[in-house]
């Protein structure tokens, strides 16, 4: 874990200079989600994704940009550690809230989901604060709430991406009892149906600090990336954060927002020596 402490010591110089520009630059992911009422509700809630689909910079808005050939170099480095561990399921989070981990999820998602072989499945389990049903312009009427509370097959709430091997799960509404869903026997059982039907499961979970939401995922899950936001998260933050989930399952981090890699540090944690 020392990689991801290094590059703390970066995001907690960058911290004090941008720190209220970073939090801006996330908070449309943290928008509380609305139930569809009707055309003109459904073409404004569309209007709304397209937006912030453009200012989360998703990948497939430009497959050829630097930033897309940086996920699709996150991609080979997990494939890389599947070469020597199992990694179906793959928990992507931060510290904090405002660090980039829906953004880093979604297109990580839509990296795997282009793959000629195997299918992804992207699962929202921010039950808090979703954002991923803010990007994709389809959605269905049930989201992972619905399916661990109400009788609905897991079919009926994937949104499949179009010209891709991906399907989304999000959230559609806000539960009384989050804590209580994930951690329920109903949740095991969704989590072992999606291994079964995909070869890769990313989850977007909640951030880890003021929660126990992700501790709870992570032992579903077989890694944990965590991402680290410039400006942000500090070193504190997220030894406080490995305190309080299985350190162990941690596969590297995201450095994100950062205009400056830090010192012998790919973007992904690793040394580049």
């Amino acid at each position: 874990m020392g990689k991801i402490h290094d590059a703390l010591q970066r995001a907690e110089q960058e911290r004090t200079q941008a720190g209220a520009a970073a939090s801006t630059t996330a908070a449309h992911l943290e928008l509380e989600p609305r139930m569809l009422t009707g055309p003109r509700r459904r073409s404004s809630e569309r209007a709304e994704r397209l937006r912030n689909a453009r200012r989360s910079r998703i990948m497939l808005a430009d497959a050829d940009s630097s930033v897309t050939e940086e996920y699709r170099t996150l991609r080979a480095r997990i494939q890389s550690i599947r070469r020597t561990r199992p990694l179906r399921s793959i928990l992507v989070t931060s510290a904090l809230p405002g660090e980039g981990k829906t953004t880093t999820a979604v297109n990580l998602a839509l990296c795997f989901g282009l793959e000629l072989e195997g299918a992804t499945c992207l699962v929202d389990a921010d039950l808090r604060t979703p954002g991923v049903h803010h990007v994709f312009i389809e959605s269905p009427e049930a989201g992972l709430a619905e399916l661990l509370e109400l009788d609905v097959k897991l079919e009926d709430a994937l949104v499949h991406v179009p010209d891709t091997r991906l399907s989304v799960l999000t959230v559609r509404a806000l539960p009384t009892h989050p804590s209580e869903l994930l951690a329920s026997r109903r949740m095991v059982a969704l989590m072992e149906e999606l291994q079964s039907r995909f070869d890769t499961v990313l989850i977007d979970s909640p951030p880890v600090l003021g929660l126990p939401d992700t501790t709870t995922l992570v032992d579903l899950c077989d890694a944990v990336l965590f991402v680290i936001g410039s400006g942000a998260a500090s070193r504190a933050d997220l030894e406080a954060a490995l305190t309080q989930i299985d350190a162990s399952k941690a596969i590297g981090c995201v450095f994100n927002r950062s205009r400056e890699a830090p010192k012998g540090y790919s973007p992904y944690g690793r040394r580049k020596d």
